[in-house]
């Protein structure tokens, strides 16, 4: 068992190796009056049997009058970036309830430089990947706000939209040289599902925010029509905790 486990580190750390979507550490704001904003700023891991996806965020959102809401969301991790427009509308539910509806487009992209793996040959092959996706999608949002005198903040979103990749996948041997065999383009839909949950607490301007997020999509996670979708994975978990302001 000893002498196997480097092979099985080995074989997780390239299964994680070509992330093209995380779960979004995306604020669940609960703007629940005209005026109302709010900002977050947090950082997150996302992970798939490994972490392998570290991203600085940050939302801000604002009620426009007493039914209008939008927000704005972008991230950053190094070989990543995603950055999501969408306009909303907020219905409160009695004194600390509030119901939430945005319907928005996220765009991004990932990317990786040549990285070495394993190899069936006495060489080292590398691999490569870059592309970007766009994601049309609607999201409802039900929370309870400022709860006790801690001002807790309890949420929870759910988003569906669909995942429109396009990514291009390279190997080379051991001496640089392309292998034309071994590249890929993926350019399937995805159906993509993403629950939310959200806590915050802290005072009435400053919270202390702690969120997880899952994804899944259905070509990547169930379906391989497309024959190239095993090359790539995406992350099915984001943990992330931050800092949430109240204007």
């Amino acid at each position: 068992m000893k002498k196997q486990l480097p092979l099985v580190v080995t074989l997780l750390l390239l299964t994680s190796g070509c992330s093209i979507y995380h779960p979004q550490a995306v604020d669940i704001p609960l703007i629940n009056h005209d005026g109302d904003t709010r900002v977050d700023v947090s950082m997150a891991a996302s992970t798939w049997i490994l972490p392998d996806v570290m991203t600085v965020n940050a939302t801000v959102s604002h009620g426009f009058n007493d039914w209008l809401a939008g927000q704005v969301h972008v991230n950053y991790g190094g070989e990543n970036f995603y950055t999501q427009l969408a306009p909303g509308a907020y219905l409160p539910l009695g004194e600390h309830g509030l119901l939430e509806g945005y319907v928005g487009t996220g765009f991004g992209g990932a990317w990786r430089k040549p990285t070495s793996q394993a190899s069936d040959t006495s060489g080292q092959r590398t691999y490569d990947y870059k592309g970007r996706f766009s994601v049309p999608f609607g999201q409802v949002n039900i929370g309870w706000h400022d709860l006790t005198g801690a001002h807790i903040d309890l949420a929870l979103g759910f988003k569906a939209g669909a995942y429109l990749p396009d990514f291009t996948y390279r190997e080379y041997d051991s001496e640089g040289n392309l292998l034309l065999d071994e590249c890929y383009n993926y350019r399937t839909p995805s159906v993509l599902l993403e629950p939310q949950l959200v806590f915050r607490i802290g005072g009435e301007r400053v919270k202390f925010c702690l969120r997880g997020s899952f994804a899944w999509l259905s070509d990547i996670e169930g379906n391989t029509s497309s024959g190239n979708s095993h090359q790539f994975t995406t992350d099915l978990f984001t943990l992330s905790a931050g800092v949430n302001f109240s204007f």
